[in-house]
């Protein structure tokens, strides 16, 4: 029974470090702090290389952290650099902060970085952040604290690529392998990694020894619920602390209740992405403009989202971009331009399609989904709605396995940049759908031009050129909503999906 006892004890004392508390006396008669949210998905893995959705990214920035981050600006701040500098149109040095240490106790080394940048350029690796970065050419250190990046030629999209690059320790990653790795991440964020189960859960806990000093909040779970009437039932019986991705019609009754709710647009163009590089219909250019004419985003904004949101003028960007093109317009609802384009590519008697959805990715997804199909029956085109589980959605499209038309949001968060989505779109992009010369050239251009008013004009030439070819149909930029319990504090969804976790407290019952 001693030994038992003191086996107690000691698992007690673990945990306890574990969550970053110090036992005593006042930690032993407080509950912990702990924030419940409520999300469509988590990440598919605990490995934030192998996850670009945008459910995975607030879980990731609880654990891991990026070189610069955008300043909501348009342009950036330093996060583990504390500064950097052009030193030519093909090389960025980068100095570090001093006395970042890795949740394993490691301390951040420009090593680090270089393994980081290194392992996602490796095609192995498959990750969806490659083409973000795909123009580097090396990462040489040079210092105790600095290095420096070089790109095969001017590349002028590097910070805007860099925001999404979550710095891993090295040496930790190369002793315990991926598969370990994944099994126990290591990161210099605020939070340290508790549990993850699939399709389920994830948990952080306080990083007593962070950089920039330990978090308020002593535990986080994640809850994977696609379905958007349970965690409206969650908030509604305190199971959930905060719930993202609230159905636009549960605004009033929630704030009836007392909740805390709020909305932002989110930098996400929620489209149809049409596979246009394989044979089939979606091959014809007037194909693709008929399904544009045939689809009433009205009707999405005003009778789905109930006017949460904002309707894309024909590009996969919002105003809030950088290489937006204000001059371009929506798609008209016209059904009888979107049949007699369908019968001049020779599909007057319409087609058969599968359409791959989602339940619970994104705002009202589901019954989006279930109009655009809808109105697409009106011009002759059957598509059969398949739903695909959100915790593989990523995968399947990395693989071409989804479509020939699916459901789709291009972020372009974190930076803020049309860059961002926009290199999808070129026919070696990760999970390429779409494949035109001109715009390849275009892009390109868009990358080399280190004169910020030049590439915004190249940026808005190429956003004219996709509404012309219309790979896919245009949508909206969807809604963030949010509720959270009165008891929670600080807490704010920003447009570019991430936050402030750090900041957030709750209020003692």
């Amino acid at each position: 029974m001693r030994r038992l006892h003191r086996l107690v004890v000691l698992t007690v004392g673990a945990v306890l470090l574990a969550g970053g508390l110090a036992p005593g006396p006042q930690v032993a008669a407080q509950a912990p702090r702990r924030l419940v949210i409520g999300i469509g998905s988590i990440p598919n893995t605990p490995d934030p290389h192998l996850d670009s959705t945008a459910n995975a990214l607030p879980a990731y920035a609880t654990m891991f952290e990026k070189l610069v981050a955008s300043d909501g600006k348009g342009g950036f701040r330093g996060v583990l650099a504390r500064s950097w500098r052009l030193v030519d149109p093909t090389t960025w040095e980068f100095t570090l902060q001093s006395g970042v240490r890795f949740h394993n106790g490691m301390t951040l080394t420009p090593e680090d970085v270089k393994f980081t940048i290194e392992r996602i350029l490796d095609p192995a690796t498959r990750s969806p952040w490659l083409g973000r970065i795909s123009a580097i050419e090396r990462v040489d250190v040079t210092g105790p604290q600095t290095l420096r990046i070089v790109t095969r030629g001017p590349f002028a999209p590097l910070l805007q690529g860099l925001t999404v690059v979550d710095i891993l320790p090295a040496a930790y990653f190369q002793e315990r392998g991926a598969a370990g790795f994944a099994a126990a991440p290591v990161g210099t964020g605020p939070f340290v990694f508790g549990e993850w189960h699939r399709q389920d859960r994830m948990v952080v806990r306080a990083n007593a020894g962070y950089w920039r000093g330990r978090p308020r909040l002593d535990e986080i779970v994640f809850r994977a619920i696609p379905e958007d009437s349970t965690r409206v039932a969650g908030l509604e019986t305190g199971e959930l602390d905060v719930g993202v991705l609230v159905p636009p019609e549960q605004v009033d009754r929630l704030k009836a209740r007392g909740l805390q709710v709020g909305t932002v647009d989110l930098a996400q163009g929620m489209v149809v992405n049409l596979r246009s590089n394989v044979p089939g219909p979606l091959q014809h250019r007037k194909v693709r403009q008929a399904l544009n004419y045939a689809v009433d985003k009205e009707a999405i904004l005003r009778s789905i989202l109930r006017g949460h949101g904002r309707i894309l003028n024909g590009q996969v960007v919002g105003p809030d971009a950088f290489g937006h093109n204000p001059n371009l317009a929506p798609y008209a609802y016209d059904v009888a331009r979107a049949k007699r384009l369908l019968a001049e590519a020779g599909y007057g008697g319409g087609f058969e399609v599968t359409f791959h959805g989602t339940i619970g990715r994104y705002t009202k997804d589901k019954e989006i989904e279930e109009l655009i199909i809808g109105q697409l029956a009106e011009v002759g085109v059957r598509a059969r709605l398949e739903i695909v589980e959100g915790g593989v959605y990523i995968q399947r499209h990395i693989a071409r396995q989804l479509g020939p038309l699916w459901i789709w949001a291009w972020q372009y968060f974190p930076a803020m940049d049309a860059d961002l989505p926009l290199n999808f779109f070129t026919c070696a992009g990760v999970g390429n759908f779409f494949c035109s010369r001109d715009f390849d050239d275009l892009f390109a251009q868009t990358r080399r031009e280190m004169d910020p008013g030049r590439r915004r004009a190249l940026l808005q030439r190429l956003a004219l050129l996709v509404r012309e070819e219309a790979p896919v149909i245009f949508l909206v930029q969807t809604p963030g909503i949010y509720a959270a319990q009165p008891r929670v504090t600080g807490f704010t969804w920003r447009s570019d999906y991430l936050m402030d976790l750090h900041r957030v407290d709750l209020q003692r019952r």
